[in-house]
């Protein structure tokens, strides 16, 4: 008798037995395709390992230049294994990138999907039954004719399964993407400025400069509070910036009309750097504050607060592909709890509050303390200090 695997090969239940050798095409978690999950009811990137891709033999992509990639898949309850993975173009998730070949057939197979969509994954002697702890395939790809194809995201996903034959929330999904620029490209990252607010005597700006011996491109998208594209006058709901050698640029969010909020997605590629301004003019009196740019990957922050005289409010971002659940801590001086406050936030979305009108955060009145963020996806927090008109800004230590 064949032994059901818990393997993302399991993806049409009814005809399991039939899938020993290897999964079907289009479960590498590529966006608007699905994952081992389908058939595994479990909850994807839930346990605790992990899976990997990375480049073995190179750092970017050269066309005509085979490269070597490496699947790593980790857990430590696992004792059976499988992946698939596919490249696709990073701008366009349904077009794919290049050409894969097996670096090792005797466990890897290459499979085709709609219109001619390729993936590779393991095949049944490629789940090494009864492995401990993790399991590492290598595949081959070569990249496309042209650099001007762009950035290329390989997508994968991996069941880490317990071998016991019976799709079970035992059997651990995990996906994960890795985006490898052509050669001679600059890597982008991405940041966010959690806090937007124009209108209503508010005004935002945000200044960049290019350090580069060569010119760059930055862009900066809008969203308001709720998560969708926010269209700001003069500016639209984007701004591409081309900067010239050495020099600088900046947006202005202009004091034009009621107030209004949200967050900034700023892509910045290597050698380009920047900070956010905000203003509050009152009865003619402006005052500023100068932001760093917050990373977009850290799902923990904290930052230092003072309630003694003042009021120290918040701007956070769920800036993760996927609904955030989020904790936050008060501490006092000496590290004693004084409440916590727990919500979900939905992707792309922003919040700012008062800290302490939060429930469970009222005991932070009148003392001095830490605020501590935990977020089960990708989060930006910014600290904001009131004193009356006077404001400024408290940046939050992020990881």
């Amino acid at each position: 008798m064949i032994n059901k695997l818990g393997l993302c090969a399991l993806v049409l239940c009814s005809a399991i037995w039939a899938k020993s050798t290897g999964p079907d095409p289009a479960l590498a978690g590529v966006p608007g395709e699905d994952n081992c999950t389908v058939c595994h009811g479990t909850t994807v990137n839930s346990g605790g390992g992990k899976l990997t891709v990375s480049l073995v033999n190179a750092s970017a992509w050269t066309p005509g230049q085979q490269v070597q990639l490496r699947i790593t898949l980790a857990d430590p309850t696992a004792r059976r294994w499988g992946f698939e993975i596919t490249a696709r173009s990073s701008s366009n998730p349904n077009t794919t990138a290049g050409v894969f070949a097996l670096a090792d057939a005797t466990t890897t197979r290459r499979v085709t999907g709609f219109a001619g969509t390729e993936y590779i994954s393991h095949n049944s002697a490629g789940s090494r039954t009864g492995t401990a702890d993790s399991s590492t395939w290598d595949v081959l790809w070569t990249p496309p004719a042209d650099v001007s194809f762009g950035a290329v995201t390989f997508y994968a996903a991996g069941n880490a399964a317990n071998n016991n034959g019976v799709e079970d929330p035992d059997d651990k999904v995990y996906t994960t993407s890795l985006t490898v620029n052509p050669a001679g490209a600059s890597n982008t990252t991405s940041y966010a400025l959690s806090q937007l607010a124009f209108g209503g005597g508010w005004y935002t700006a945000v200044y960049l400069t290019n350090a580069n011996s060569a010119a760059a491109t930055a862009t900066l998208n809008y969203f308001g509070a709720d998560g969708k594209p926010l269209n700001i006058t003069n500016l639209g709901t984007s701004t591409t910036l081309n900067l010239a050698p050495k020099a600088t640029a900046i947006v202005e969010a202009a004091d034009l009309g009621p107030l209004t909020q949200g967050w900034i997605e700023v892509k910045l590629p290597d050698g380009v750097t920047g900070y956010g301004v905000f203003r509050q003019t009152v009865q003619g009196r402006p005052q500023e504050a100068v932001v760093p740019l917050a990373n977009t990957v850290s799902t923990q922050g904290t930052f230092i607060f003072d309630d003694t005289n003042y009021l120290t409010a918040a701007a956070f971002t769920n800036v993760g592909s996927g609904d955030a659940n989020v904790t936050i801590t008060a501490r006092d001086t000496e590290g004693v709890t004084l409440g916590t406050n727990t919500f979900t936030m939905s992707t792309k979305t922003r919040s700012a509050v008062v800290l302490q009108l939060l429930g469970g955060l009222e005991t932070m009145k009148g003392k001095r303390g830490t605020i501590e963020f935990s977020s089960s996806a990708a989060i930006t927090i910014l600290g904001l200090r009131f004193n009356g008109e006077a404001f400024t800004s408290i940046p939050a230590v992020q990881k």
